[in-house]
């Protein structure tokens, strides 16, 4: 293993160059979505970057890397726990960036916003309804929805991409008909 000397950037991008491949594959084994983990590795060199000072040549340095790749999934993951405190995370994104949309909500009971969605759903044939409550009641990702659905992660992500704009429409023209 190259020694890390702080001021040597040379012997960094050396390490960088040998642990990158490593680094990916353990973090797409912590769980992370595929499109994700490259910048979930790019951060961690950047931390390890910024870190280098800290760092004990004694010790191994893809562990470490490993160490500081594990801290930022978990801070993902309780910035994910903090972010489902929204009900619809997708709903209300497209709410809070449509401001004719917002100001439409506002308008309307959200009961009957809610209820104009939940018709719009139970109208969709019974597979996009399964693949929407797999992905947003059970939160299972395009990887796991693409093994019960036999379809590729991102024909999953187009697909409820499809179905949210269905939706979307659908309870647009139910609530302007109100």
């Amino acid at each position: 293993m190259t020694p890390l000397d702080p001021d040597n950037l040379g012997a960094f991008s050396e390490l960088v160059h040998e642990h990158q491949a490593g680094l990916r594959a353990f973090i797409r084994a912590l769980g992370v979505e595929t499109d994700w983990v490259d910048d979930l590795a790019q951060e961690t060199f950047v931390v390890a970057f910024e870190k280098r000072h800290q760092f004990d040549t004694a010790k191994n340095f893809g562990k470490w890397l490993r160490g500081i790749a594990r801290n930022l999934v978990a801070n993902e993951r309780r910035k994910d726990a903090r972010r489902a405190r929204i009900l619809d995370g997708p709903l209300t994104d497209y709410l809070v960036e449509n401001q004719n949309v917002a100001e439409m909500a506002e308008a309307v009971e959200s009961q009957e916003l809610i209820q104009a969605m939940n018709d719009c759903i139970a109208q969709l044939p019974e597979r996009s309804r399964a693949l929407l409550e797999r992905r947003y009641e059970a939160n299972e990702n395009a990887s796991a929805l693409s093994r019960i659905f036999s379809l590729s992660p991102e024909a999953i992500r187009q697909s409820l991409m499809r179905i949210r704009a269905g939706v979307k429409h659908c309870v647009e023209t139910k609530v302007a008909w109100r």
